[in-house]
Parts: C-alpha cells; sequence; structure tokens
C-alpha cells in the first residue's frame, strides 16, 4: 500500500523538532548562569529527538522509494535527488551564510574578538560540501552546529536511493544486512579502539546510518505488511499506550535499564513503532492529526534550521543586560523558553511562506513539466 500523505508524521516532526529547542535553550540558559534544572531529562533529550528524526527520514524515503517501484517498477535518482535539493538546500545555504556572516563578521565587530579558530574560507567549504558534522567534529562552529544533522541525513540521502535501486528486488535483505552493518560499525566506532584520529573518530560517530537504517525497516514492514501490523498485538490499544508511556517516561524521566547501542536500538525501534501507529492505524489511542500541530510540523525544517539564530540573538541580549544579576531562574527559565519557541515559530513560518515555499513550487512546477514532456513523447 502507498499514501500520497502519511498522518501523524507532521505533528512527530515537530515534537521532536520542538526537543532539539528545549534542549538548546536550555544550554543557552545555563550559559547565562541558571543550571539549577539543566541536569533534567527533558532539557537533555535534543540529541535523541534527532536520532528520531533520522528513524523518520529512513521510514519515509524507504516507503516513498518502494511505493516508487510498486508504480513504476523503476525509481528516479534524479527525481530524488531533485526533491531533496528543492527542499533542503535553500534554506541549508542561507542559514550558513548567515551564520558565516555573523559569526565570523559581525561578532568580532560588536565583541572585538574572533568567534571562529579556523579560516572562514575552509569552514564554509565543508558546509557547502555538506560536511557540516566534519566541520563540527574539528571545529566550534557555534550556531551552525544543529546543520551536522543536515549533512548527515544528505550523506545518506547519497547513496540509499541508488542502492534501493539496484537492489529493489532484494529489499528486506539489503535493508537487513544495512541494520545489521550499520549497528556493528556504530558499536566499533564507540567502542572498538579504531585506529583513527579523534577528529575521525567524532565525524564518524555523528554518522547515525543504523536510524536510518532502522526507519527503512520500518517503512518496508508498513508498505508491505501494513493490514497484517493492524491486526497484531502491537496495534492493540494497550500496545500503543505502553509505547507511549515508555517514550514519554524516557523523555521526562530518563532512566534507562540499558546503555550504549542497545540503548540505541530500543528507543529506534519504539520510534519506528510509534511513526507506524500514528499514520497506519485507523484510530490510534492518540491522534496527532490537529490543525495546530500539522502546520508546526509543516515548517519543522524552518524550526530546526532556524532557532539558533533566535537563541543566539537572545542569549546575546540577555548577556548585556546581566540578566543573571537581576533574574530568577524560576522566572527566566520559562520566559527564555517561551520567548526562543516563540521566536522561532515566527522565523519559521516566515521563511516557509516567502522562502521556501518559492522553491517547493518551483520544484512542483518542473516536476509537472517534465511529467507532460514525458507523457508527450512516450
Amino acid at each position: 500500500m502507498n499514501k500520497a500523505y502519511l498522518k501523524g508524521l507532521n505533528s512527530l516532526r515537530f515534537l521532536a523538532a520542538a526537543f532539539v529547542i528545549i534542549s538548546h535553550g536550555q544550554q543557552s540558559i545555563t550559559k547565562l548562569g541558571f543550571d539549577k534544572f539543566s541536569g533534567l531529562a527533558l532539557f537533555n533529550r535534543g540529541g535523541d529527538a534527532v536520532e528520531f528524526f533520522y528513524v523518520l527520514s529512513g521510514f519515509l524515503i524507504t516507503y516513498l522509494l518502494r511505493g516508487e517501484l510498486g508504480r513504476t517498477g523503476t525509481i528516479s535518482i534524479r527525481g530524488f535527488y531533485m526533491r531533496r535539493v528543492f527542499r533542503i538546500w535553500p534554506l541549508y545555504f542561507l542559514v550558513v551564510a548567515i551564520g558565516f556572516g555573523f559569526l565570523g563578521v559581525i561578532y568580532p565587530r560588536l565583541t572585538g574578538q574572533l568567534f571562529f579558530d579556523f579560516p572562514i574560507w575552509k569552514g564554509m567549504v565543508l558546509f557547502f560540501c555538506f560536511l557540516p558534522n566534519l566541520a563540527t567534529s574539528m571545529y566550534a562552529t557555534g550556531l551552525l552546529f544543529p546543520l551536522r544533522t543536515i549533512g548527515v541525513e544528505e550523506q545518506f540521502y547519497l547513496f540509499w536511493a541508488p542502492v534501493v535501486k539496484k537492489f529493489r528486488h532484494k529489499l528486506p535483505y539489503l535493508i537487513g544486512s544495512f541494520i545489521v552493518i550499520s549497528y556493528v560499525w556504530y558499536w566499533l566506532v564507540m567502542y572498538g579502539n579504531l585506529p583513527f584520529s579523534e577528529t575521525v573518530l567524532a565525524f564518524l560517530s555523528t554518522q547515525k546510518f543504523y536510524a536510518m537504517a532502522t526507519g527503512a525497516a520500518f517503512g518496508l514492514i508498513q508498505f508491505k505488511y501494513g493490514e497484517r501490523y493492524k491486526r497484531s498485538f502491537l496495534a492493540s490499544p494497550i500496545a500503543q499506550w505502553l509505547l507511549i508511556a515508555v517514550i514519554v517516561f524516557y523523555y521526562l524521566i530518563g532512566y534507562a535499564p540499558a546503555e550504549g547501542v542497545l540503548l540505541h536500538f530500543c528507543m529506534c525501534s519504539l520510534y519506528g513503532l510509534l511513526i507506524i501507529n500514528c499514520n497506519l492505524l485507523d484510530r490510534p489511542v492518540v491522534n496527532l492529526e490537529r490543525r495546530p500541530l500539522i502546520y508546526l510540523g509543516t515548517i519543522s525544517y524552518g524550526l530546526y534550521m532556524c532557532h539558533m539564530l533566535v537563541d543566539y540573538g537572545l542569549r546575546f541580549t540577555l548577556m548585556k543586560l546581566h540578566v543573571e544579576k537581576i533574574g530568577h531562574p524560576l522566572l527566566i527559565m520559562p520566559l527564555y523558553h517561551i520567548t526562543l519557541m516563540g521566536g522561532a515559530i515566527v522565523l519559521a513560518s516566515l521563511s516557509y511562506k516567502h522562502y521556501e515555499n518559492y522553491f517547493l513550487r518551483l520544484n512542483s512546477g518542473q516536476q509537472s513539466y517534465l511529467h507532460r514532456l514525458k507523457n508527450r513523447y512516450a
């Protein structure tokens, strides 16, 4: 089965983006001198939320590629890459330009000291070549740090569609092998004492392809065995509530009986089940198809990409006001988080409406033209 719209996913995107924003906001609050509550799990789940994004990417890309195979018998690699280019590149390059302009030019003039400890041209080459995760493994990149996630996803997109096309007749074996190899490789990178430098190991540790692999497995499960899944215990109300309870407990309380690769495997599997339950089941126990959540999920890419601009501006302003001398943690913390979230939503909304949408329409028009051209000469 294949659906053009997968319900619930936009809301899940926003919730994941929200945890990333909360995590980064709390780090800024700590730097302002208010660290009383910074150890709570709620404020430290940004990395886990990013891992959820990876699972969602693997799920969605594999599900859509499998659907394209079912409809056409092949995969348009050009079409796949062009969709990624028009959706991801415009805002990515804009944030890169703003980030280097602010931290590399404006910040030194405001403070009298350099922010970057590396040549700007070198950093820009790495970011423009979609190696931000290598840049962040080598240098302090400030508000550009979250862009390393985009680099990891682009590196995954680079090989996944061609590989799926090549092994389309053996997709279950491909995904199964990908899962085993990616988890074993991550374990070796983290604990295997590989003969690499710290920079190389830090770079490799960012490439959490195991999460994409897990998502790919759930994408294939939904496509091929969706109806059977609906009749399984995993789709029952009890299992759904238990799944939600475990994830909420982990994100709010934080205790986990396992650590390391095993924890990543368990959480990625739970994310995959949550994704399927939210969009496949006719009546999930928690209905995420709410208009505000859907909209916030629609602009979630902008939320993720732009929130650090708001965060840095807000923190810089409060540092100039010496808020640590006049504010109380119970007042500063909620106000900071509310202002950061609100500012990020406003900026992401403007970006989506007046900037990103232009490229999305451009891509849509191009695809329609190519489709008409193909039919004309078929």
